[in-house]
């Protein structure tokens, strides 16, 4: 009976030794001398090999680091005096690699000297231990010396840790805060932060840079501005147990902000009056309704090139110019004025609208610096509405009959003024029927970011055709307010029209 229980026993070690062997728990392996013959695939894994590779043996001086032979030799040593031996060890991959492992070893006899050997991965732990050192590092950083504010909300709502800089921001040592209810510390907070903690805990879905207003501890009554973050907090794989807050007081640069808007607000409107200053006041015509907006660029504090004017000739005509000088700052401004009176003495001269801009174009080819502008020319005579026109680089006016169509004045066209000192600038005719408008413009009316220029010009056409009505001031305002300048400008507006009574 004795060896009937003793077999029993040995089946069952040798079926839970098999399920070991076969499972990936723990690397095992069984040898002879210096080789294994034996290996699970755990153990495979371990030494990045193949089963492949078991075929001739796996020698172990060949998976041991040259830095640990003699202490292997030594773990041998130790399994001669006492029959085992637990160490721990690095195996030496094909690719050059090293895991870190703990080896049990026991001989089953010594001669020949035969081993078995249990080998478990530490290369796992050893990455959860620095994980866990680099992850406590973070919190202990965020916590002593992050410049933002930084804390851990718990389920009831309760500041469970605190670093000292959101500590001094709520006017409290650290130890005040520590379990206590957030919005007893900062009463003042709850209506605008209450929600968006909650909103966090219940969806489990972060928040980040908000803006809360509000007063604390350390200033009170003193409305302060913030911009936080809430992001939720979870145990690995389980639920939401609190919220992170990270919290920057961005009181000061708001401050700053309002009065650098202010401050370009004064200085854009300076401006703007310094230019409107710069541009003639429209005559009172009988017969003829007059209307012309300048607009400078939104984005930016500068004096533009763009300009208009409205004057009589010699022989009674009506000129109307609009031009654009390339650039902004005070050259623009100086040869937009430089261009403006050269263009009244030109036309004083008895030149026609096209006579006029090659005297411009020599102007400037003349200059010592570079420059280049666009412009537009008309004469009107006020009795038969007849039109002579010239452009140089300019976009193209627009005529609107009155019964309503709309087409351009594209018809005598030349280069860019300075582009060339060649250019010549052909005249070209037509007529403002009484009830008909005309409609100058410059380019940043109708160019925008990504846009064709064709797709600005066919909204225009298509303003003017629908503005039939309320005169030229009228149509001014419904221009700029169609090409969307009225707010924002990437670059100045200049606009001029004209309806015939």
């Amino acid at each position: 009976m004795r060896d009937a229980g003793a077999s029993a026993d040995l089946v069952r070690q040798a079926r839970g030794l098999q399920a070991l062997f076969d499972g990936d728990a723990v690397g095992m392996a069984a040898g002879t001398g210096e080789v294994i013959e034996q290996a699970n695939d755990e153990l495979l894994r371990i030494l990045g090999l193949g089963r492949a590779d078991l075929d001739g043996g796996i020698r172990w001086p060949a998976i041991t680091p040259p830095d640990q032979t003699e202490r292997d030799a030594g773990a041998v040593d130790a399994v001669r005096r006492s029959g085992s031996i637990l160490f721990q060890k690095d195996f030496l991959r094909p690719d050059g690699s090293r895991v870190p492992v703990l080896a049990a070893v026991a001989a089953l006899r010594w001669d020949p000297y035969e081993w078995v050997a249990v080998v478990i991965d530490l290369s796992r732990q050893e990455r959860l231990r620095h994980l866990a050192q680099s992850e406590a590092a973070i919190v202990s950083t965020l916590l002593r010396d992050a410049p933002i504010g930084f804390a851990l909300i718990d389920l009831e709502m309760r500041f469970v840790r605190i670093n000292q800089e959101l500590a001094a921001m709520n006017g409290l040592s650290v130890a005040e805060h520590e379990g206590r209810p957030v919005f007893d510390v900062v009463p003042d907070l709850r209506a605008d932060a209450e929600p968006l903690l909650r909103r966090v805990l219940d969806t489990g879905e972060p928040l980040r840079d908000v803006e809360i207003v509000g007063a604390t501890p350390a200033d009170p009554g003193t409305a302060r501005t913030w911009i936080e973050s809430f992001f939720p907090v979870r145990t690995a794989g389980g639920p939401t147990i609190g919220v992170a807050a990270v919290a920057r007081d961005v009181t000061e640069v708001r401050r700053l902000e309002q009065e650098l808007r202010a401050t370009l607000g004064r200085q854009r409107q300076v401006l703007q009056d310094l230019q409107n200053s710069l541009l003639p006041p429209l005559p009172t015509i009988p017969g003829l309704d007059l209307a012309a907006r300048y607009l400078g660029a939104s984005q930016e504090i500068r004096l533009g090139g763009d300009w208009f004017d409205v004057f009589h000739a010699p022989d009674g005509r009506l000129v109307l110019a609009i031009g654009d000088v390339v650039g902004h700052g005070p050259t623009a401004v100086g040869l937009m004025a430089r261009l403006s009176g050269a263009m009244r003495a030109h036309v004083a001269d008895g030149r026609s609208p096209g006579q006029v801009l090659a005297c411009l174009n020599q102007l400037l080819i003349g200059s010592l610096a570079p420059a280049m502008a666009t412009a537009s020319v008309l004469h009107l005579d006020l009795t038969t509405g007849v039109v002579e026109y010239a452009a140089a680089g300019h976009p193209y006016g627009l005529l609107q009959t009155p019964e309503g169509p709309v087409t351009l004045l594209n018809g005598a066209q030349g280069r860019a003024l300075g582009a060339t000192a060649d250019s010549t600038y052909p005249v070209g005719r037509t007529t403002l029927e009484v009830g008909g408008t005309l409609l100058l413009y410059t380019d940043g009316l109708v160019e925008r970011r990504g846009e064709d220029l064709d797709q600005g010009v066919d909204r225009l056409v298509a303003v003017v055709a629908h503005g039939r009505a309320g005169g030229a001031a009228r149509l001014v305002r419904d221009v700029i307010e169609g090409s969307h300048t009225a707010v924002e400008r990437d670059d100045d507006v200049c606009v001029l029209a004209a309806v015939r009574a």
